[in-house]
Parts: C-alpha cells; sequence; structure tokens
C-alpha cells in the first residue's frame, strides 16, 4: 500500500517532495485500546464516601457536578496512595516546588501549613472527574456525604500534591482545612477534552502538554525506558516528588519535535513553527504516528544534536584562530534556521551515505540501544563530511526558511555535492552504515 501511494503520487505530482510514505493495519484489540482509552481516563476507580461540608448540584446537556468543599486531610490521605494515578485525566503531574514567593505550589504548602482557615478563600479549588455521585444531606448526629465512584483530578493537581507532600508535623491542621471541590461526570470526550483544557490555567499550559495522553507518547515514554541515559517525557510534565528535578539526559519535547520535522523534510516548520506540531492533527501525524520508534526519534534527534556540536566547537575558537573554511561555517550557522536546514539536507543524503535506497525513513535508527550521547558521536563524521558544502544552503537559509522551493533547491543542490564527493568519505560512510538499520 506504501509503495503503491508513493508511485501515485509521483506520478499525479511529479514536483513534490515525498520524504515518507507509511501504512498500519489495526485489528479488533487495536480499536479496543483506543475506545478504553477515550471512555474511561480514570485510572484510581476505587469508591469513597467523603464528608463534606453541604453543596449543591449543577448539570449541563452532557454533563453533571456536584459543588462542595472537602477536607485536605482527605486529598493528603488520597495522595499517600495514589499519588500521580490521581491525575490520569489531566495533562499534568505534579510540578513540585521551588521557594520562591512567586512559585504557586510554593505559596499552597504555605497556606495549609501557616494560615489553614483561610486556605478555602485562597486557593481556586480542584475540579475532580468521576464516574458516578450520590449525595447525602447532613442529618441530626451526622455530617454531609458524597459518596463517588472512580477518582481523577482534572485540575487540582497541584493543590493536592502541594498537600500530599506536607510532613506529618506540617500537617496536623488538615483535618480541620476545607478545599472548594467541584464534582463532575462526563461520558462524552469532546466536552471532556475541553473541559480538560479549560481548567488548566494556574501553572502555564504548553502546546505539548495535550499531547501527553497521546498512544504514541505513551508507547514513546515506555520505548525510552530501554534505551541507556535517555530521559523522555512525551510531553508529560510533573512526576511525584516535591523538589523539582531538572534531569541531565532530559529529551525535551520541542527539540525531540523540531527533530523529526527537519528529519522528515519540513525544517520551516521545526524552525518558525513548532507549536503546530502540537496543534494540529495532521501536522503533529506526520511526525507522531505508529510508525515513530523511540530509537528513530534518537536518530533523529542525534543528528541535531551533532550539528548543535559542531556549531559549539566553532563557536569556541576566536575569530583569529579561525581558518577561512570556520569562518564560512560560522557565518552559515549564524543565520536563523541553519540548523534545522543542515539537519534536514544530510537526511536527504542518507541513501548516498548508506549506500542503499530507504523505502521508509521513519525505520531508521541505531543497531544498538545506545545513548543519546553515544547516537551524537556516531553522527559526529557524518556531520563533518557534510559541513564543507553548507554554503550551498545559504540561499534558503537567508530567508528563515520561509521560501519552500528555495529549500528544495538548496537541498538538491547539498545533495549533488555530498553524491560527487561520496568516493573520498568512503571509510566514513561505510563505518556509519555498519551502525545503522532500516526496513
Amino acid at each position: 500500500m506504501a509503495h503503491t501511494a508513493k508511485a501515485l503520487i509521483s506520478s499525479e505530482f511529479p514536483k513534490a517532495r515525498t520524504t515518507s510514505i507509511t501504512s498500519s493495519e489495526i485489528g479488533l484489540s487495536r480499536l479496543e485500546e483506543f475506545y478504553t482509552r477515550t471512555k474511561n481516563p480514570i485510572s484510581v476507580t476505587d469508591s469513597f464516601t467523603i464528608p463534606i461540608q453541604g453543596g449543591f448540584e449543577a448539570n449541563g446537556a452532557k454533563w453533571r457536578s456536584f459543588c462542595t468543599s472537602v477536607r485536605a486531610s482527605w486529598l493528603r490521605d488520597l495522595w499517600k496512595i495514589h499519588e500521580s494515578d490521581l491525575m490520569s485525566p489531566n495533562v499534568r503531574d505534579y510540578l513540585g516546588i521551588v521557594r520562591s514567593e512567586r512559585n504557586i505550589n510554593y505559596g499552597i504548602k504555605n497556606t495549609a501549613r501557616d494560615t489553614p482557615d483561610n486556605f478555602w478563600v485562597y486557593n481556586n479549588g480542584l475540579t475532580i472527574l468521576v464516574n458516578s455521585f450520590s449525595h447525602t444531606p447532613a442529618t441530626t448526629g451526622s455530617e454531609a456525604t458524597l459518596k463517588i465512584s472512580g477518582l481523577g483530578i482534572i485540575n487540582g493537581a497541584q493543590t493536592t500534591g502541594s498537600i500530599g507532600t506536607l510532613t506529618d508535623s506540617e500537617a496536623s491542621n488538615l483535618n480541620e482545612t476545607w478545599v472548594m471541590a467541584r464534582f463532575v461526570k462526563c461520558d462524552d470526550p469532546e466536552v471532556l477534552g475541553e473541559i480538560v483544557r479549560y481548567n488548566n490555567t494556574q501553572n502555564k499550559v504548553e502546546a505539548s502538554d495535550f499531547r501527553s495522553k497521546d498512544a504514541v507518547q505513551e508507547r514513546l515514554r515506555q520505548e525510552f525506558s530501554t534505551i541507556p541515559d535517555a530521559d523522555y517525557k512525551g510531553g508529560r510534565r510533573g512526576g511525584t516528588r516535591d523538589a523539582i528535578e531538572r534531569s541531565r539526559n532530559l529529551l525535551p519535547d520541542s527539540t525531540v519535535a523540531q527533530a523529526l520535522a527537519d528529519f522528515h523534510g519540513k525544517p520551516n516548520i521545526a524552525y518558525n513553527d513548532t507549536r503546530r506540531i502540537w496543534d494540529e492533527d495532521g501536522v503533529y501525524a506526520q511526525f507522531y504516528n505508529d510508525k515513530t520508534s523511540a530509537r528513530h526519534v534518537l536518530f533523529a534527534y542525534s543528528l541535531l544534536r551533532a550539528i548543535e556540536a559542531a556549531k559549539l566547537e566553532i563557536t569556541q575558537i576566536s575569530e583569529n584562530g579561525r581558518t577561512a573554511a570556520q569562518n564560512r561555517h560560522m557565518t552559515f550557522f549564524r543565520q536563523r534556521g541553519a540548523i534545522h536546514l543542515m539537519v534536514s539536507a544530510i537526511a536527504e543524503c542518507l541513501e548516498t551515505v548508506l549506500g542503499s535506497a530507504i523505502p521508509d525513513r521513519f525505520s531508521l535508527r541505531f543497531k544498538d540501544s545506545i545513548s543519546p550521547k553515544v547516537a551524537e558521536e556516531k553522527w559526529r563524521p557524518i556531520v563533518a563530511a557534510c559541513l564543507p558544502f553548507a554554503h550551498q544552503l545559504n540561499e534558503a537559509v537567508s530567508g528563515g526558511l520561509k521560501n519552500a522551493d528555495r529549500v528544495a533547491l538548496a537541498i538538491t543542490n547539498f545533495q549533488a555535492m555530498v553524491e560527487a564527493t561520496a568516493s573520498s568519505n568512503e571509510d566514513n560512510f561505510r563505518s556509519f552504515s555498519s551502525a545503522v538499520e532500516f526496513s
């Protein structure tokens, strides 16, 4: 199917630059998985009976809700048992704290510990998705209760995490501390998606946050767990720890997205419209699909990093100490979008480098499961061999990659130079090819 589609496009649109066409077969089990994900976003499926301070019900055409207040101690108990599973329908986990008055979570902790009586009026409260709820009013001798089945915090992850990570001594007043909460039942996936989107405003929401629960991102996170010294979040920010962690091995989501766009022939999107990769389904699917594997992501990402390293090496040489060639390379790298265009240009030359036709560029990967740093080192000789032809890209990069025709022509000229000099780089190309596999 993929070969037939490529042949038809080449025949009907000879001027189109087709980088990759893929196909995949989806069976009943995969369809069931997709359906389950849309219908059951709640991971914590237990039933709870919660003491509350009265409340009222509010309903819409496609949702029902109950608005009330719950004890902060109940939230802390929930966190101790379920931690980040409570945030399964959310786009983020608990983001931790920075000891600064400007940090929202630090302020939440201080309020809960120092002024618990005012917590209710200081805090925005929680929005909690449930599978069902029922309310029992207060009677003589018993307080009002809300019985719920299933629980997922749509908005309030930071409040819950901040309260949940209080120490025992800091949490001594939580049983008398109340938090506003609304419990929502909604079975419509489209409405639910909008509820999540519009309820997350306390901490800045990135475009990639809304892809964090995408099936491709969840699979990539699992695959990256087997790659050494690589931390891939796939749009998912936060965790369960109070302290904000800065991973030394993090592959930033935006950089990965740019690397994939570059590698698959869209340097203009990578440089000028990165947000479109996350915002627009059609653009997103070009780079994140069933053929996108963690090892392929690593392959593209490490090429971008190798080019960045080449730029850094030249930057660290004083102007007086640079050769004429190094000055030319520096002039190229100083232009807007230069690195992204270089990634695309080298990717287009890979059939020459590998000495073989590549039916599907998404299948390219290193043979072994190696770290990003090792992968970057494997690219370095290829980047060095191609860098002398960077001047062929000047015409396209000078316009900020906005002229698609200029970009295509510049890459074609670059390819021609790499092809013409392939014999002189035969050893480098052969060594690199021995480390790469594709199907």
